[in-house]
């Protein structure tokens, strides 16, 4: 109650509340002397001119304006690979990575039911005579296998889905190869049944070829994929009548590229430059120079201080910490020096600057070299494009892509060296299975080393011998060989072999499955691309939105870092002892 009470009293007390304006009274009418703000205290302008340097300074002025002229050459030819035949026409429209990347996209059994259920929706809803039959008579040229050559490699859920789906739907993968090929006046590697010619089948045909080949980015011609390597290996051209310029991509592994993903390549002579020349086109700027700014340096105002946000006293820079030197140096005292002015220059094309010319404050115009014009030995050059000892002024900004949409890896391949057994392994750790997924390749051999087992070793016999030799142990199927050979001129390669495992059956040759590794072909591997810590490949797709909206989808392969050595448990002329049998066998 007390507390209330003082309370009470406090919140009743009146009280009056002062305060005093301040505002500047003119004596004039005028008001330019007040904005002219004037310093009283000349000393401190001395100061600040001695802080900045200024004292240390000729009669420089501040550059006010930047002209600058150049020209951009337009991206008009592509070559996939080193031969300068196969050069063909750039599509402007298409990514360089597409471009690079795309290759024959080979799909399994759930693609072909899935082409084939929509090859059989466009029967029904085509106005095609008699649809049950033209399905039935397709079903028959074009079936799904009920079984597969060695279901021991093939997982139990793609045994079912294909027990399901055989000889109830057309394989339209199949289908869609030989309709290709008809419409392209080729001959079909399966000829197409007798209702292929009913009234209305053709605009089926048609729309489902159509539809097929609008999925995928496929190449139209060779692949850039040089198997020797592991990577890709194409070129853009720009065959200008006045310069022509040849960029070429020779190690590139796949994913992402950009400027420093070219060289400049000289001596080429481009086939397409008289059908397909590079556009010339001729560009000029006025620009207002702005300073190049960063964390740390030091600011080039005058009525600012610099912050504290960055401490240049707690560097520790060593005598050896050359690069932290300069950096500092920079920053300190040449930091305010630089200006930057900004270039528009169109996607797709290459681009240069030829003339730039600064006008300062004084109205003194100075014309700006190219760096690379100077004396020096070697030229001073940053983000420019070299290759056999030349330089181009060209800034090459290719139509790549943004934000991609990666799939998981369908096959992946480790590459690695086996100092135990003197040679170099392929690994096919995954593999595309019938579900068109990745399949695990040590699963898969699992699997098959139920079906097929080893032979049994030698069993003990009384006074029999104590020990028995093997000529060679078996590693698993997934692990292809590479043979180390010696081509006619002295380069060192690896080659693709096969393995033969004993089972109880008898020796079974294993060859390699994956795409990586070529089958079916010979495949050779230069030495030095599989260095100690190994190397990876992998098949995955690839989703993109081009600049103009288009979606592409592509089957893109890539090459990295590996996982190091590995033993594949290979060993010759071992000596095991006879192990006893055990009792009531």
């Amino acid at each position: 109650m007390q507390l209330d009470a003082v309370v009470k009293a406090t919140l009743l007390k009146p009280s009056v509340t002062t305060w005093t304006r301040l505002e500047p009274q003119p004596r004039d009418a005028s008001l330019a002397r007040s904005l002219q703000a004037q310093v009283r205290d000349p000393l401190w302008m001395l100061a600040r001119q001695w802080q900045v340097g200024e004292f240390l300074g000729t009669d420089g002025g501040s550059p006010v304006q930047a002209t600058l002229s150049g020209e951009t050459q337009s991206i008009t030819t592509y070559r996939p690979g080193a031969n300068d035949s196969a050069t063909i026409p750039l599509a402007s429209k298409l990514p360089l990575e597409v471009h690079a990347e795309q290759e024959a996209v080979t799909l399994n059994l759930r693609g072909s039911v899935q082409l084939g259920l929509y090859f059989e929706s466009l029967v029904r809803a085509g106005g095609v005579a008699n649809p049950n039959s033209v399905m039935a008579a397709f079903r028959q040229s074009f079936p799904i296998a009920p079984t597969v050559a060695d279901p021991t490699y093939t997982p139990v859920a793609a045994l079912r889905f294909r027990s399901l789906t055989a000889g109830r739907v057309v394989d339209g993968e199949r289908l869609y190869v030989s309709a290709a090929a008809v419409a392209a006046g080729k001959t079909p590697p399966i000829p197409l049944p007798s209702a292929a010619s009913n009234p209305g089948m053709a605009a089926v045909l048609a729309t489902f070829v159509g539809y097929r080949a609008s999925l995928f980015a496929e190449p139209k011609g060779n692949s850039a994929w040089e198997n020797t390597k592991l990577d890709y290996n194409f070129a853009i051209g720009s065959p200008a009548p006045g310069e022509g310029v040849l960029l070429n991509a020779p190690s590139f592994p796949g994913g992402n590229l950009d400027w420093y993903s070219f060289g400049l390549q000289t001596g080429y002579t481009n086939p397409l430059a008289a059908s397909n020349p590079a556009q010339v086109t001729p560009f000029t700027f006025n620009f207002l120079p702005t300073h190049v700014t960063f964390p740390g340096v030091r600011d080039t105002r005058w009525w600012a201080l610099e912050d504290a946000a960055t401490d240049f006293g707690q560097l520790d820079a060593e005598r050896v910490d050359l690069a932290k030197l300069l950096v500092m140096e920079f920053a300190l005292v040449y930091g305010g020096d630089w200006f930057s002015v900004p270039v528009p220059a169109p996607r797709g094309g290459l681009s240069r600057v030829t003339t730039l010319v600064v006008t300062d404050t004084f109205g003194v115009r100075t014309l700006i070299r190219r760096a690379g014009d100077s004396t020096e030995q070697p030229p001073w050059s940053m983000f420019q494009l070299s290759g056999n000892g030349a330089r181009s002024d060209f800034i090459v900004l290719a139509s790549t892509l943004g934000v991609v949409e990666e799939g998981d890896a369908l096959e992946e391949v480790l590459f690695l060296r086996d100092d135990m057994a003197a040679m170099a392994w392929a690994i096919e750790h995954q593999l595309q299975g019938d579900l068109d997924d990745p399949v695990d390749g040590h699963e898969a051999y699992l699997r098959w080393r139920q079906v097929n087992p080893a032979p049994p070793p030698p069993a003990a016999t009384p006074n029999g011998p104590r020990i028995f030799s093997t000529l060679q142990t078996s590693p698993p199927n997934n692990w292809i060989p590479l043979v180390p050979v010696k081509a006619p001129n002295g380069g060192l390669f690896l080659r693709r072999g096969t393995m033969a495992l004993p089972t109880q059956r008898g020796i079974v040759n294993i060859s390699a499955r994956a795409l990586l590794l070529n089958p079916g072909r010979p495949f050779f591997l230069a030495d030095h691309i599989v260095p100690r810590s190994g190397i990876k490949a992998s098949r995955y797709f690839r989703r993109a939105r081009a600049a103009d909206g288009s979606t592409y989808v592509w089957m893109a392969r890539t090459s990295g870092c590996g996982t190091g050595p590995g033993w594949s448990g290979l060993r010759f002329d071992l000596v095991q002892p006879v192990r006893a049998a055990s009792p009531g066998t």
